[in-house]
């Protein structure tokens, strides 16, 4: 839902050195280099991996402690003037000292000189000559640099072995990987047994830009240190992998390379290599590892416990356990929320936050607020607005977590509860659903599927998987067993291409814990999400939807929301009861300079004791909070001014997402069948 910038050309310079014992040489000589580099008109420069060091690693456990520096520090202070000087990005790798802690690091200085965040290198090899995991902890997170030239990730040197890693940070939207690196010969050594390693290093990475649809830029160091014969050979690959440029293999050169990035797309959509993907089946890769990362310990805790005779198993399913989508009208324990911070998403982000705060206001007292925050400065910000707007902080609880946007009802998880008597108590789970940027229409957004897995680091829950690409806008329950989905959404290509409607049916039913799915047609006009239904008809009991509808002939949303209202007439719930299809007006035509927005009182947020609706300051908006409100008599109908928050081409519900509550039950032991 961010507003994406394209861009179509770039040109890149790679600095291919040498590495002296002099410290302060090697800073001067990269500077020069980069001066060089940007009068020829490079707009991203990398330097090698620890440019400003010779490889110490090739001896293990040798003190380099007063070789590190910190971030910022001396190298990101004088690059940082040079960034702002050419208006240029730079990519600067160092030996990083941090909280008494080292790593292999790579800092990115922006156009206007600022620190981007810092990528530290996570696969750490230890080999001889190569005795890297005595010097380096590894990093924990692949980054994407969305900057004013082009998106790009970093990756150091021996992460270009590792193709998972370029498959992450393409998902992640990157146009370019630039691969920091110091790699050569063992002197003496003699041909090794695999093969020619020089060949190697290249083949790997052209295959990581042919199969990922993406440009590799290759940085290395050159020249002779010790018992290693560093080779050069810096080079740029196309998202084919043609070689468009290429250094020596023996002298210091400045390489430049024009990139045509729009040739990205139409490479990855002619060959489908992302359309055709199956997630589905790619978890073993992950649960082969030993020690995993972070974002996957909620899955190895639940594999731990699969044994006991309640756990699920991977085969399972919510329906076949017992599971089932509350409605939206039960009680929560909490709300989930992103902090909104992306002026291109926002533009104007202090409206939007004023909205994010009557929005935590309204709705804290009644229910938890679960508010996910990017980092230390973010949440200190965050909690002196709280202070100051008398937020009980006490209802409030920060998750700190890089996501990428704000629509959290999307790329969050939906939770299922059982109530089976036979129990007890409630149990509760989450289904983590594959979001794919609604279609790839925005490839930065796209690393936001991590985040069930992130959060549940916390829950700890059962985690469902079912490995189709889903939207949490894109469906609404009755709690009692149906669905409200759209055609024009959950049937579309770029969702999940290689399933039938009655497949993507089966899916709903068997994670839902559903009997019936009513298929409308499609949704609104101006919305990028392919026409969710939470914005166009929302059950507000079992048997009573409000549904969207445009009164005025004229406008493009009238002939799709009347067909809908008519359907819905006609419709029953899962035992055959009719549906009351109550009307909910439309705000009219709601605009900027780029076209017509989202905007629809259908988007409301039920809580515990209050139900939040978008206004847009159009004079429906009382008419629609006395229709909603006639709808909830015991529950307090709150108004939020959402004008500044639609321009991002979302609202209430598309930010947020309900926790259920876990309360003894038996209410609804005969509807799972």
């Amino acid at each position: 839902m961010a507003l994406e910038r394209e861009r179509e050309r770039v040109t890149i310079g790679l600095i291919q050195s040498t590495a002296s014992e002099d410290r302060d040489l090697n800073l001067k000589k990269a500077i020069g280099m980069i001066r060089e580099a940007a009068k020829k008109g490079a707009k991203i420069v990398c330097l090698p991996e620890l440019y400003r060091t010779r490889y110490f690693p090739q001896w293990d456990q040798k003190d380099a402690s007063h070789l590190a520096e910190t971030i910022p520090g001396e190298s990101t202070d004088a690059f940082s003037i040079l960034a702002r000087e050419h208006e240029i990005v730079i990519v600067v790798p160092v030996f990083e000292k941090s909280e008494g802690d080292y790593f292999n690091s790579a800092a990115v200085i922006d156009v206007d000189g600022s620190l981007l965040e810092t990528y530290r290198k996570i696969h750490i090899p230890h080999d001889p000559l190569f005795y890297e995991q005595s010097y380096f902890s590894p990093g924990d997170e692949i980054r994407i640099y969305d900057t004013r030239y082009a998106r790009f990730a970093v990756l150091i040197c021996y992460d270009q072995w590792f193709p998972e890693a370029a498959r992450v940070a393409a998902l992640g939207g990157s146009q370019i990987i630039f691969y920091p690196t110091a790699i050569g010969n063992i002197m003496d050594q003699g041909e090794p047994a695999e093969g020619d390693w020089h060949d190697a290093w290249e083949t790997v990475q052209r295959g990581h830009a042919i199969s990922n649809s993406i440009c590799v830029a290759a940085v290395n160091r050159v020249g002779r240190e010790e018992s290693l014969s560093f080779w050069g050979s810096s080079f740029v690959s196309d998202s084919f992998g043609n070689i468009v440029a290429k250094a020596s293999g023996n002298r210091e050169e400045v390489l430049l390379a024009d990139l045509d990035l729009a040739k990205n797309k139409s490479v990855r959509e002619g060959w489908g290599f992302f359309r055709n993907r199956r997630p589905d089946l790619y978890w073993p890769i992950i649960e082969m590892v030993k020690e995993p990362a972070p974002q996957i310990k909620a899955r190895e805790a639940m594999m731990e416990k699969i044994d006991r005779k309640d756990a699920l198993c991977l085969v399972d399913t919510p329906l076949q356990l017992g599971f089932h989508m509350p409605a939206e009208w039960e009680e929560h324990e909490a709300i989930w929320l992103s902090w909104p911070y992306d002026q291109e998403t926002f533009f104007d982000i202090e409206k939007v936050e004023d909205a994010y705060i009557a929005i935590i206001k309204a709705i804290h007292k009644s229910e938890i607020v679960n508010l996910l925050v990017r980092d230390e400065m973010m949440l200190s910000a965050v909690i002196e607005r709280l202070r100051e707007d008398k937020v009980d902080l006490r209802r409030i609880r920060f998750h700190q977590i890089n996501y990428a946007d704000v629509w959290f009802r999307d790329y969050g998880p939906t939770f299922v509860v059982s109530r089976g008597e036979n129990k007890g108590m409630d149990n509760i789970a989450m289904i983590a659903w594959t979001f794919n940027a609604w279609g790839e229409k925005y490839p930065g957004l796209m690393r936001d599927t991590r985040i069930p897995c992130l959060i549940n680091d916390d829950l700890k829950m059962e985690c469902f998987i079912p490995g189709i690409v889903l939207e949490g806008g894109s469906i609404d329950v009755n709690g009692s067993g149906t669905v409200l989905t759209t055609e024009q959404c959950l049937l579309n290509r770029n969702r999940n291409p290689g399933l039938n409607k009655e497949e993507i049916e089966s899916y709903l039913k068997e994670y839902l814990g559903a009997r019936k799915v009513i298929w409308l047609k499609e949704g609104i006009a101006g919305d990028d999400t392919d026409g969710h239904v939470d914005v166009t008809a929302r059950f507000v009991d079992p048997t009573t939807v409000l549904c969207a509808f445009e009164e005025d002939p004229d406008d493009e949303n009238y002939a799709p929301l009347k067909a809908n209202y008519e359907q819905l007439c006609q419709e029953t719930d899962q035992d055959g009861n009719p549906l009351k299809v109550i009307k909910l007006p439309m705000p009219g035509l709601v605009e900027n300079e780029s076209g017509r927005l989202p905007a629809s009182y259908a988007n409301f947020y039920i809580g515990n004791d209050v139900v939040l609706v978008p206004l847009f300051r159009n004079e429906n908006d009382q008419k629609a909070l006395k229709i909603i409100q006639g709808a909830f008599p015991d529950r307090k109908v709150v108004g939020i001014d959402c004008r500044e928050m639609v321009e991002g081409l979302g609202t209430i519900h598309c930010i947020s997402q309900q926790q259920p509550k876990i309360v003894l039950s038996s209410i609804r032991a005969n509807v799972i069948m």
